[in-house]
């Protein structure tokens, strides 16, 4: 084609230097009709007629559009590319074949199928465009039984009334909805484009029909139809971008509620997991307070019985009863993690001294365990505001943690002190230990709960006391604070104030 078009612009440019200059005047026309009328001079290039090029592309595009339109169907089982494959196929014949068929078949089925995939562009919301749409559909059907009646009875082969009335209809038809979907265009919507596009198709059709309405398709030539057709497959792509656009919003708040389903039933799960686990507490310690009870009584019978036995006896009596008492802790210290898991639960506070409350735990641990336990105080009174037996469980759990994880032949040396932070007096007790340490990724994790290190998951315990011992140091206003070093030992320090935490305190570590 190149070719071809290049050898004749050669043999012009021959020509050109002996015609008259009046004559190479008459270029601008030319170039004009060839910017216009693009068909021509392309048909010029090859040589061929101008309607036999023009038919040739019709039939092509109008084949491209049924093809394309025919996939986004079978993906998208979108109604809308459904009419567009009807309304290429029909328009294709119509213009292309126009006496395969009868003339009104086709020009029915053709307006039915532009109808058809006018309706699902016709904005809803409004009570016109209600009304606009049910009309557009009543018509399709109207037409494409018609169009059913017209091959069923070969009506009119020659072109007749009857295909001069469904143009005119159709172009009347056409002329509002142009004004329709051009005024639709001109407000923002995300369906703006294709709407445009289909106004576009509507308002050729206007031309194009009433063209047909006096004359027979095949003589009113193919520039316009083959430019609807052209309107009419980037209507159907406009309409298949702006759905994606619109789907991916869609989508991603349905992935996010769905999300929001999981997670709500997660949290109802676990919720109903701790209730039971709860419930499990409460029921093993109140099994466990008779037999304690019983065995508590017996060893003071005991006592009265043999007292006077001999030393070795009463060491004996004794170790019972401190093993009752370790049992009560640790059914008290289950019924504290229910009690700390509720956002009601403040803790009993009163003054107490922090150097007594750390010696009493001391003279009652120090019988039961090898290693050496050094009270170191400053001597000086060290009242703070806290629940007693509560912050004595938390000694208690670190003085025990440190005998677990340190040899017997290391002593475990509790220091007390008094600091003072923001203005605040507080009083601080520390429990150091010459263990192996805490490496730095399970010190991020120390006091999570039920965290066991690695390294020591055969030792006795249930893993939730660091967990217990920080929410009870910051339920009360203060903190449990570690150092550790690997090969070195560990330290931490319990900080209570001297006066009752504010609420809101108490409130942010029942939620943590």
């Amino acid at each position: 084609m190149f070719l071809r078009t290049l050898w004749r612009s050669r043999q012009r440019r021959a020509d050109r230097a002996a015609a008259p200059r009046a004559a190479r005047s008459a270029w601008p026309g030319w170039l004009a009709a060839v910017l216009l009328w693009p068909g021509a001079a392309l048909a010029d290039g090859l040589g061929h007629a101008s309607a036999d090029l023009l038919t040739g592309l019709t039939a092509g595009i109008a084949l491209a559009c049924a093809v394309a339109s025919a996939i986004a169907w079978l993906h998208t089982r979108a109604a809308i590319y459904g009419a567009g494959l009807a309304f290429a196929l029909v328009e294709g014949i119509l213009r292309t074949q126009p006496t395969l068929f009868p003339a009104a078949a086709l020009q029915a089925g053709s307006y039915a199928a532009l109808l058809a995939l006018s309706v699902p562009l016709i904005t809803a919301g409004q009570p016109a465009a209600a009304r606009l749409a049910a009309a557009c559909r009543w018509a399709c059907i109207g037409l494409t039984g018609l169009a059913a009646l017209a091959l069923i009875f070969v009506y009119d082969t020659d072109g007749g009334l009857l295909p001069r009335l469904i143009t005119g209809a159709g172009a009347t038809a056409s002329a509002v909805l142009a004004a329709w979907f051009l005024a639709a265009a001109a407000r923002p919507s995300p369906r703006r484009a294709a709407t445009l596009a289909l106004g576009a198709v509507h308002l050729s059709s206007v031309w194009i029909l009433a063209h047909d309405a006096w004359s027979a398709p095949a003589e009113g030539g193919l520039v316009m139809p083959l430019a609807r057709l052209l309107l009419g497959l980037a209507t159907l792509l406009l309409a298949g971008l702006e759905r994606r656009t619109q789907a991916e919003p869609a989508r991603q708040e349905a992935d996010d509620a769905r999300q929001l389903v999981q997670g709500e039933l997660r949290l109802v799960e676990m919720t109903g997991a701790l209730d039971a686990q709860r419930q499990m507490n409460a029921l093993i310690s109140h099994e466990l307070r008779a037999p304690l009870a019983t065995i508590s009584a017996a060893a003071q019978s005991l006592d009265m019985i043999l007292s006077g036995s001999g030393e070795a006896v009463d060491n004996r009596l004794a170790r019972i009863h401190r093993s009752v008492t370790r049992m009560t802790e640790l059914m008290e210290q289950l019924l504290n993690q229910d009690r700390l898991g509720e956002q009601a639960w403040t803790p009993r506070g009163e003054q107490t001294d922090m150097s007594e409350l750390a010696g009493d735990v001391v003279a009652a641990m120090q019988p039961d365990t090898a290693h050496a336990l050094r009270l170191q105080t400053s001597g000086a009174t060290l009242p703070v505001y806290c629940d007693r037996a509560l912050t004595s469980v938390v000694v208690r759990n670190l003085i025990h943690n440190a005998i677990k994880y340190s040899p017997a032949s290391e002593p475990i040396r509790i220091e007390t002190g008094q600091a003072e932070d923001q203005g605040v007096p507080m009083a601080w007790v520390a429990v150091t230990d010459r263990g192996p340490g805490i490496g730095v990724e399970e010190q991020a994790r120390i006091f999570e709960p039920r965290f066991r290190r690695a390294a020591h998951r055969e030792t006795q315990g249930m893993g939730i006391g660091l967990y217990l011992a920080r929410r009870i140091c910051q339920s009360q206003g203060g903190s449990l604070a570690m150092h550790s070093e690997v090969g070195v030992g560990t330290r931490f320090v319990i900080t209570l104030p001297a006066r009752p935490p504010e609420p809101s305190t108490q409130a942010q570590a029942a939620n943590t």
